[in-house]
């Protein structure tokens, strides 16, 4: 069971004690403003809504405060287009494998990056 009341999401951290909000630009990486732009051409467009990458991403449950900002919308970007049969889970994984290949990407279970970030 969750640490969590019942009916609040990971994403209500209201009234809870917290460290430092920091509020410095980092500026976005590379994948970080290609996944922004394909989120807005999708919102843009009404293929997704907002609403939808919200709630989404609440669903992320213990997941949503382990990962980035941009890795939780990416996320949540990912479930909607499953959801509603714009890609499939075999589509969406050729594609990963083939740009990975392509650029010598690793896996983002195997990332060294990912994991510096995770110790």
């Amino acid at each position: 069971m969750s640490d969590q009341p019942m009916n609040k999401g990971p994403h209500d951290v209201g009234g809870e004690s917290a460290a430092a909000v920091d509020t410095i630009d980092h500026g976005m990486s590379f994948w970080e403003k290609q996944a922004n732009g394909l989120r807005s051409v999708l919102s843009g467009q009404r293929i997704v809504r907002i609403d939808e990458l919200r709630r989404a991403a609440e669903d992320l449950g213990n997941q949503y405060s382990m990962l980035a900002y941009f890795e939780r919308t990416t996320s949540a970007l990912r479930t909607v287009l499953l959801e509603k049969g714009l890609i499939t889970e075999s589509e969406l994984r050729a594609k990963m494998d083939e740009i990975r290949k392509r650029f010598n990407v690793p896996d983002e279970m195997e990332s060294p990056l990912k994991n510096a970030s995770q110790k």
